[in-house]
């Protein structure tokens, strides 16, 4: 090549290495104007890896693919290696004479290497290779060592203004993420403006920070330009696809083409077009446990590029991490919290539900609401009523309505407790007190400690007994048998009775201090006979009740033998309807609880089957019943509602309980009919 063609070479080269827009197709016109000008068969530019020492093929003529990626010299290596350890060109005419030369096709004769060389520093080597020996001149190794120390100066120059600009974006981006994470912003907004910042400086596409819920299942908590149908798709096993095996490992993964590998799963059905994007995914890391995963996605530039963008999600990562982590924490302790709530609401449910007291009934109103608005006082309360009536269960309610609700509920028949044991089951003993105690004991005071203690049959209590409830009230103090001094207690006390204590403290029969002291609110529960409309709702709540607890399926009560419930009298109140219902559920194998599951004293307890008919003698105590029961001033309206419920209970017998027909023989409109029965529900 003579003077003028070199220069005129020179210049086009010169051309077209400054208005390339990336040094890869720089390199690759170069090798290919290489070629050209040696007549080589095969070429290729490598480049040195700073941090691992090795020589990387960058472009490539007449290799194979899977050769580009393999090879990998250490410099000293072949051909090649030798160049880039001397800094010295070599130009083989016969490759069969080197024994250090490495094959990447087994019909080459010829090869010549020349090193990228600035200021002293080797970057990289320059090959050409051909299937002639001897192909290659002295005059072909000087247009490549002239080339090449251009070409290598320009490369160095691209490499440290990139590495600056990088290096620069990356400590703005750094700081940014700092101050971002000195906000005080939920983990959600501060990651999706982390993620924004990040885009704005190197191009990321999307991405995700994905957490473990509760099922242990990897979900993404949030993400960045990801719709709210794809994120819900994104649900992982740990372990599975690169995520699941990031957050197994522990170790982070790069992807440079996600559409090329098999465990890259898209559940989240992203479509990418043609481009070639890059998947990074990285551990978020706390004191050696993985707590989450930030992944992102980003079109692929180059492997230096790649390797500096995977450096960059690992840093983010781990500052990211103690926060990632705090909310981890605060979610699990939430979960714990709402579990340990939730099991004690079902423990308190399963404690109400033995004794219920509900119904519609005015009196029953009014005991509720009364429960409502003392349940959060420290006054004593007194709940007197029948056996049977529900005084436990109004109890139960108010400690659980109250502030104690999670302290202790502690119950206690006085009756059922000879008086010689009864001391030391309420107030406990110490080891030593008397013959059999080995060991201390807590009584029922200090159990209930912070909670409840309800006294129930307190009228049955021994006289000498009711000095020491009378101290526990005044002075907050119990004393076990046989010890030195009391023990503080912190207790809201409630008592219970069927007798009248007032008549008991004039007879001398129960302490009039104590009476006193106990009867700051009252509540009185009415019988079930004065409340028979309520009858239906407890008997449909208990069937309900023991339908769950028998694993039956039973869809309801006859109009019989809703009839004969109501009617009777229920000397044993509610507990004795309980167990009524309990019984029938046990013994009934049809659809429905007919009378002939009721027990037999209580049916022979009825007049006569009334298929819908009542007495005179009925008529009357059902209506001077209500008129008992009602409020002063409401007489008429209770009486009135009383007979209108007769009425419409004796037109649903009469008609099968079709409510069509039975408004038809009433005289009212169907819907007049309905609205009167849900009005009693």
């Amino acid at each position: 090549m003579d003077n003028d063609r070199r220069l005129a070479f020179l210049e086009e080269l010169i051309g077209v290495i400054n208005s390339a827009r990336t040094p890869e197709e720089m390199l690759n016109f170069l090798l290919d104007r290489f070629i050209e000008i040696t007549g080589a068969l095969t070429g290729s530019i490598m480049l040195i890896n700073p941090e691992t020492e090795v020589l990387e093929i960058k472009a490539a003529r007449g290799i194979q693919a899977e050769k580009v990626h393999s090879v990998r010299l250490r410099i000293g290596e072949g051909v090649t290696g030798r160049v880039a350890q001397t800094g010295q060109a070599l130009l083989i005419p016969d490759v069969a004479a080197v024994k250090y030369y490495v094959s990447v096709r087994d019909d080459l004769k010829s090869e010549l290497a020349v090193p990228l060389k600035s200021e002293e520093r080797i970057i990289g080597v320059i090959n050409v290779d051909s299937n002639r020996p001897a192909a290659f001149t002295a005059e072909h190794r000087d247009i490549l060592l002239a080339i090449s120390n251009f070409v290598a100066q320009i490369l160095s120059k691209e490499s440290l203004i990139g590495s600056l600009k990088d290096q620069l974006a990356r400590q703005a981006l750094l700081i940014e993420t700092a101050e971002l994470l000195e906000e005080d912003l939920p983990l959600d907004r501060m990651f999706r403006k982390i993620m924004a910042a990040i885009s704005g400086r190197i191009a990321v596409e999307r991405g995700m920070l994905v957490l473990l819920d509760r099922d242990d299942k990897l979900t993404i908590f949030d993400g960045f330009r990801l719709s709210a149908e794809a994120m819900k798709r994104g649900v992982y096993q740990v372990g599975e696809g690169v995520v699941g095996r990031v957050y197994q490992s522990g170790k982070g993964i790069h992807i440079k083409d996600v559409s090329q590998e098999p465990e890259f799963l898209n559940r989240m059905k992203i479509w990418r077009g043609k481009a070639t994007v890059s998947f990074y995914a990285v551990p978020i890391r706390y004191e050696n446990k993985t707590v989450g995963v930030l992944s992102w996605e980003r079109e692929f530039r180059s492997p230096e590029d790649s390797e500096s963008v995977y450096a960059l999600a690992k840093l983010i990562a781990s500052m990211i991490s103690n926060r990632v982590h705090l909310y981890v924490k605060a979610e699990r302790e939430k979960e714990q919290l709402l579990k340990a709530n939730l099991e004690l609401k079902d423990r308190l449910v399963e404690r109400e539900s033995s004794i219920v007291f509900i119904g519609k009934d005015k009196s029953v109103r009014e005991i509720l609401d009364a429960v409502g608005i003392v349940s959060n006082t420290e006054a004593t309360m007194l709940v007197t009523g029948e056996t049977g009536t529900g005084k436990e269960m109004i109890a139960g309610l108010l400690h659980y309505k109250s502030a104690r609700w999670d302290k202790p509920f502690v119950s206690l028949n006085c009756a059922a407790i000879p008086p010689t044991l009864l001391e030391s089951e309420l107030f406990g003993y110490r080891k030593g007190a008397f013959t059999g105690a080995d060991r201390d004991r807590k009584g029922k005071f200090v159990q209930a400690d912070g909670g409840t203690m309800f006294l129930d049959e307190i009228g049955d209590l021994d006289f000498n007994l009711q000095a020491k409830i009378l101290r526990v009230l005044q002075d907050k103090i119990v004393e076990p048998i046989g010890a030195e001094k009391g023990v503080p207690v912190d207790v809201r006390v409630v008592v219970a009775t069927n007798k009248d204590l007032k008549k008991l403290s004039a007879e001398g029969k129960f302490r009039e201090d104590l009476f006193y002291r106990i009867n700051v609110i009252n509540l009185h529960l009415p019988p079930l006979r004065e409340r028979r409309d309520d009858v239906p709702l407890l008997a449909d709540f208990f069937l309900d009740m023991y339908n769950k607890k028998y694993k039956k399926r039973i869809s309801g009560i006859s109009p019989g033998c809703l009839e004969v419930l109501s009617t009777y009298t229920w000397p044993g109140n509610i507990r004795e309807l309980q167990n009524v219902i309990e019984r029938a559920v046990i013994l009934t194998k049809g659809a429905r609880i007919e009378t002939e599951s009721l027990p037999e004293d209580l049916r022979r307890s009825i007049p006569e089957p009334r298929d819908g008919k009542r007495s005179d003698e009925d008529f009357n105590r059902t209506i001077l019943d209500a008129a008992k029961a009602a409020s002063p001033g409401f007489m008429y309206d209770a009486v009135m509602e009383r007979v209108e419920k007769i009425l419409i209970d004796y037109a649903l017998v009469q008609s099968d309980n079709k409510q069509t027909d039975a408004a038809a023989l009433l005289g009212i409109h169907r819907n007049t009919l309905a609205q009167k029965m849900k009005d009693w529900k």
